[in-house]
């Protein structure tokens, strides 16, 4: 666990300091399990029953094609990515700022609709600044996302092994 937590701790460091790139490796990432998706469909083609051959075989050119097309265009994937990340972030913001909003007795409720206001305006910052915004967003809050992750573990690692002693 405590290695685990050291490797996030460093790819959340690179992600950071590179954004662009390591959304090009998610878009990249993504292309290789689509073909991989397209690849056993197109194998279902091919088994020994009729059922179904003609839809297996749709299925395996639209994902064989979806993962050449992120392959070659990787920009439509980084693009995706980021509008996805934006639209979640700002649905999250109207669900916790509505929540918030409906329990009025709830501790601490500023602090949820603090988070929902935030969550709306970093979504509405990421889609408002797109495609600007596809070189470092979807990159640096995945780096974020790994250095606490590693973090974490790491500090559950130690915890364990004073636990153990």
């Amino acid at each position: 666990m405590k290695n685990a937590g050291v490797i996030f701790i460093i790819l959340g460091v690179l992600a950071i300091l590179f954004p662009f790139v390591a959304a090009l490796s998610y878009n990249y990432m993504l292309a290789f399990l689509v073909l991989l998706g397209g690849a056993s469909h197109f194998w279902w083609v091919w088994r020994p029953s009729f059922d179904g051959r003609l839809y297996h075989l749709v299925l395996a050119i639209l994902f064989l094609a979806g993962g050449a097309a992120l392959i070659l265009f990787p920009m439509i994937g980084v693009l995706s990515f980021t509008l996805i990340l934006g639209a979640a972030f700002l649905a999250h913001g109207v669900v916790l700022l509505g929540f918030a909003l409906a329990t009025p007795g709830m501790p601490m409720r500023w602090m949820a609709m603090l988070s929902g206001a935030l969550g709306i305006a970093a979504g509405g910052l990421i889609i408002v600044g797109l495609p600007n915004t596809a070189a470092w967003a979807v990159g640096t809050i995945a780096g974020i996302n790994m250095l606490f992750f590693g973090a974490t573990l790491l500090s559950m690692s130690r915890a364990i092994k004073q636990l153990s002693a």
